[in-house]
């Protein structure tokens, strides 16, 4: 049986292989000679640990062009719809954290900024680039 931390990090890794194909990917069409910095967006909901996702991308570009390459990641809350219409953006809470019991603590904590009912999550799931610095 796996240990869940290193089913976590097998989650991550694969996710960091696919953004680093795109980024290299990108450097190339580009023509560039560095990565410089890399942007990414990551959904509050995504189960994924940025800190994990990070240490993937080093690895995995160790011998490329973006081996010294600066990661930036934004935690993007999902939006929120109520039944009384209303749709937006969640409000955000200092009680958040990375641990999934801090996620369904929000998730049951979102409340509709217009009626104050509870309010159902819509995305927040994203994972994706954002931007690519490059020279």
């Amino acid at each position: 049986m796996k240990r869940p931390e290193i089913e976590k990090s097998m989650h991550e890794y694969s996710l960091a292989m696919d953004l680093m194909e795109n980024v290299l990917f990108v450097a190339q069409e580009n023509d560039a000679a560095i990565v410089n910095k890399i942007s990414i967006k990551v959904g509050k909901l995504a189960h994924i640990n940025p800190i994990q996702l990070e240490f993937c991308l080093q690895s995995i570009a160790e011998d490329t062009i973006a081996k010294d390459a600066v990661y930036v990641f934004e935690a993007v809350p999902p939006e929120i719809k109520c039944v009384c219409g209303f749709f937006g953006k969640a409000e955000e809470s200092e009680r958040i954290s990375k641990s999934d019991v801090d996620i369904l603590e929000y998730l049951i904590s979102l409340k509709c900024p217009v009626c104050g009912k509870d309010a159902e999550a819509v995305g927040g799931r994203d994972l994706m680039i954002e931007s690519i610095d490059i020279d």
